[in-house]
C-alpha cells in the first residue's frame, strides 16, 4: 500500500490545535488505522518534501453529526464502580470483541448520553503534511 515517514499538524478550522507528529516524524502505512481515511487522502496527494495544507469540510473530513449515533443509556449498563462524568470518553466492546469509543454527552438521573461520533463530526479542520520520506 505504501509506508509514508511524515510531519503533520491537525487543527480546528478556528486554529485549535488537535494533534501533531511534534519534532519527531510519524511513520505509518496507509491502511493501517493510524491516520483516518481522509488524512490519508490528503497524504496520498502530497509530494516528498512538499509542505501541503488542505482543508476539509465537516463532509470531506470526518463527516457530519450523526443524530443516531448518541445514544441514552441507563447507568446499570456501565460498570457499578464506573465513575461517569461529563465529556468522559468511553470504550464498549461487543460479543464479537469489536471496540467502539464514546464520549458522555449528558448525565439526566439514570439516563447517561453517550455520543458515538467522531469526536471531529461536524468540524472543518486543517490539515499540514509535509512527505519526508517514502519507505
Amino acid at each position: 500500500m505504501g509506508k509514508y515517514k511524515i510531519f503533520y499538524k491537525l487543527t480546528h478550522a478556528d486554529g485549535t490545535l488537535v494533534d501533531s507528529s511534534g519534532s519527531s516524524p510519524f511513520e505509518f502505512e496507509i491502511g493501517d488505522g493510524q491516520l483516518d481515511p481522509c488524512l490519508e487522502s490528503c497524504v496520498k496527494e502530497a509530494k516528498v518534501g512538499e509542505l501541503r495544507t488542505f482543508l476539509l469540510s465537516a463532509d470531506d473530513g470526518f463527516g457530519e453529526v450523526n443524530p443516531a449515533a448518541i445514544q441514552v443509556m441507563k447507568r446499570q449498563d456501565f460498570p457499578a464502580n464506573m465513575a461517569l462524568k461529563l465529556s468522559a470518553g468511553i470504550e464498549f466492546k461487543t460479543p464479537t470483541d469489536e471496540s467502539f469509543a464514546g464520549c458522555i454527552d449528558k448525565i439526566d438521573g439514570d439516563n447517561i448520553s453517550v455520543n458515538f461520533n467522531h469526536p471531529l463530526a461536524g468540524c472543518g479542520v486543517s490539515f499540514q503534511v509535509e512527505i519526508i520520506e517514502i519507505l
